[in-house]
């Protein structure tokens, strides 16, 4: 067969697969960007999640990705809503990574109500993470409540509901540089507040907590102040 005919052949083929992978690559995508996933079975369910998370790891842009997890939540949370309402309790990683995309995209008020569901069930986070989900949950919805206080902007009544499920131990949080993150801030915004009786009371918290916490020079303006 004549050498011109081989490379014609050769190239055809290249075109073929390119096609193909092409057109596997726009399914996947289309199939990331469908409104809800309309089958009920979970293995279907799970082969998505998986198809979406390798989506979302080829992105290396974290705003590209906080788009993307923001038109995939819609996909999935009407499978976590028939999951709250069966009454279901099963190891459910759809669930948990409803509740840190949620978390990603700052809708707090979801994202808190899968936390009160995951927490309470005890799911866990994925492998990678290395800590356990309330730890996560509150750590994160600290950093968010602090961008809101740096921005002058209120944290309430979510970063309320954070504090009183730690202190009641529904979210069981033992790390003390967690704690005394959390209980800074609380002090923090109380001080911003010029509520200084509830300022020394985080304060004194955030201390008993972690002695590095880095309150005390606070602590003792905000006692003065009362």
């Amino acid at each position: 067969m004549p050498f011109i005919t081989l490379q014609h052949q050769a190239r055809a083929r290249a075109r073929t697969a390119a096609q193909a992978a092409a057109a596997a690559s726009t399914a996947v995508a289309v199939a990331a960007q469908t409104t809800v996933l309309q089958s009920p079975d979970r293995t279907v369910i799970e082969a998505a999640l998986q198809a979406d998370l390798q989506l979302l790891s080829e992105r290396a842009n974290v705003q590209e990705k906080i788009a993307l997890k923001r038109q995939l939540l819609p996909k999935y949370l009407p499978h976590i809503q028939d999951y709250r309402e069966s009454g279901a309790q099963y190891p459910n990683p759809l669930l948990v990574y409803c509740l840190i995309w949620l978390l990603d995209v700052e809708d707090i008020e979801q994202a808190l109500e899968l936390a009160a569901l995951a927490i309470a069930q005890q799911q866990q986070l994925p492998a990678r993470f290395n800590r356990d989900l309330p730890t996560f949950v509150a750590e994160t919805l600290h950093d968010w409540a602090e961008r809101q206080y740096m921005a002058n902007r209120s944290a309430s009544p979510y970063y309320e509901q954070v504090l009183e499920n730690v202190e009641q131990g529904i979210w069981p949080v033992t790390q003390i540089i967690v704690l005394g993150k959390l209980y800074k801030l609380a002090g923090l915004i109380c001080d911003q507040q010029e509520d200084f009786a509830r300022a020394v009371h985080w304060y004194e918290k955030a201390t008993a907590a972690n002695d590095k916490a880095g309150v005390k020079t606070r602590l003792e303006s905000a006692r003065k102040k009362l």
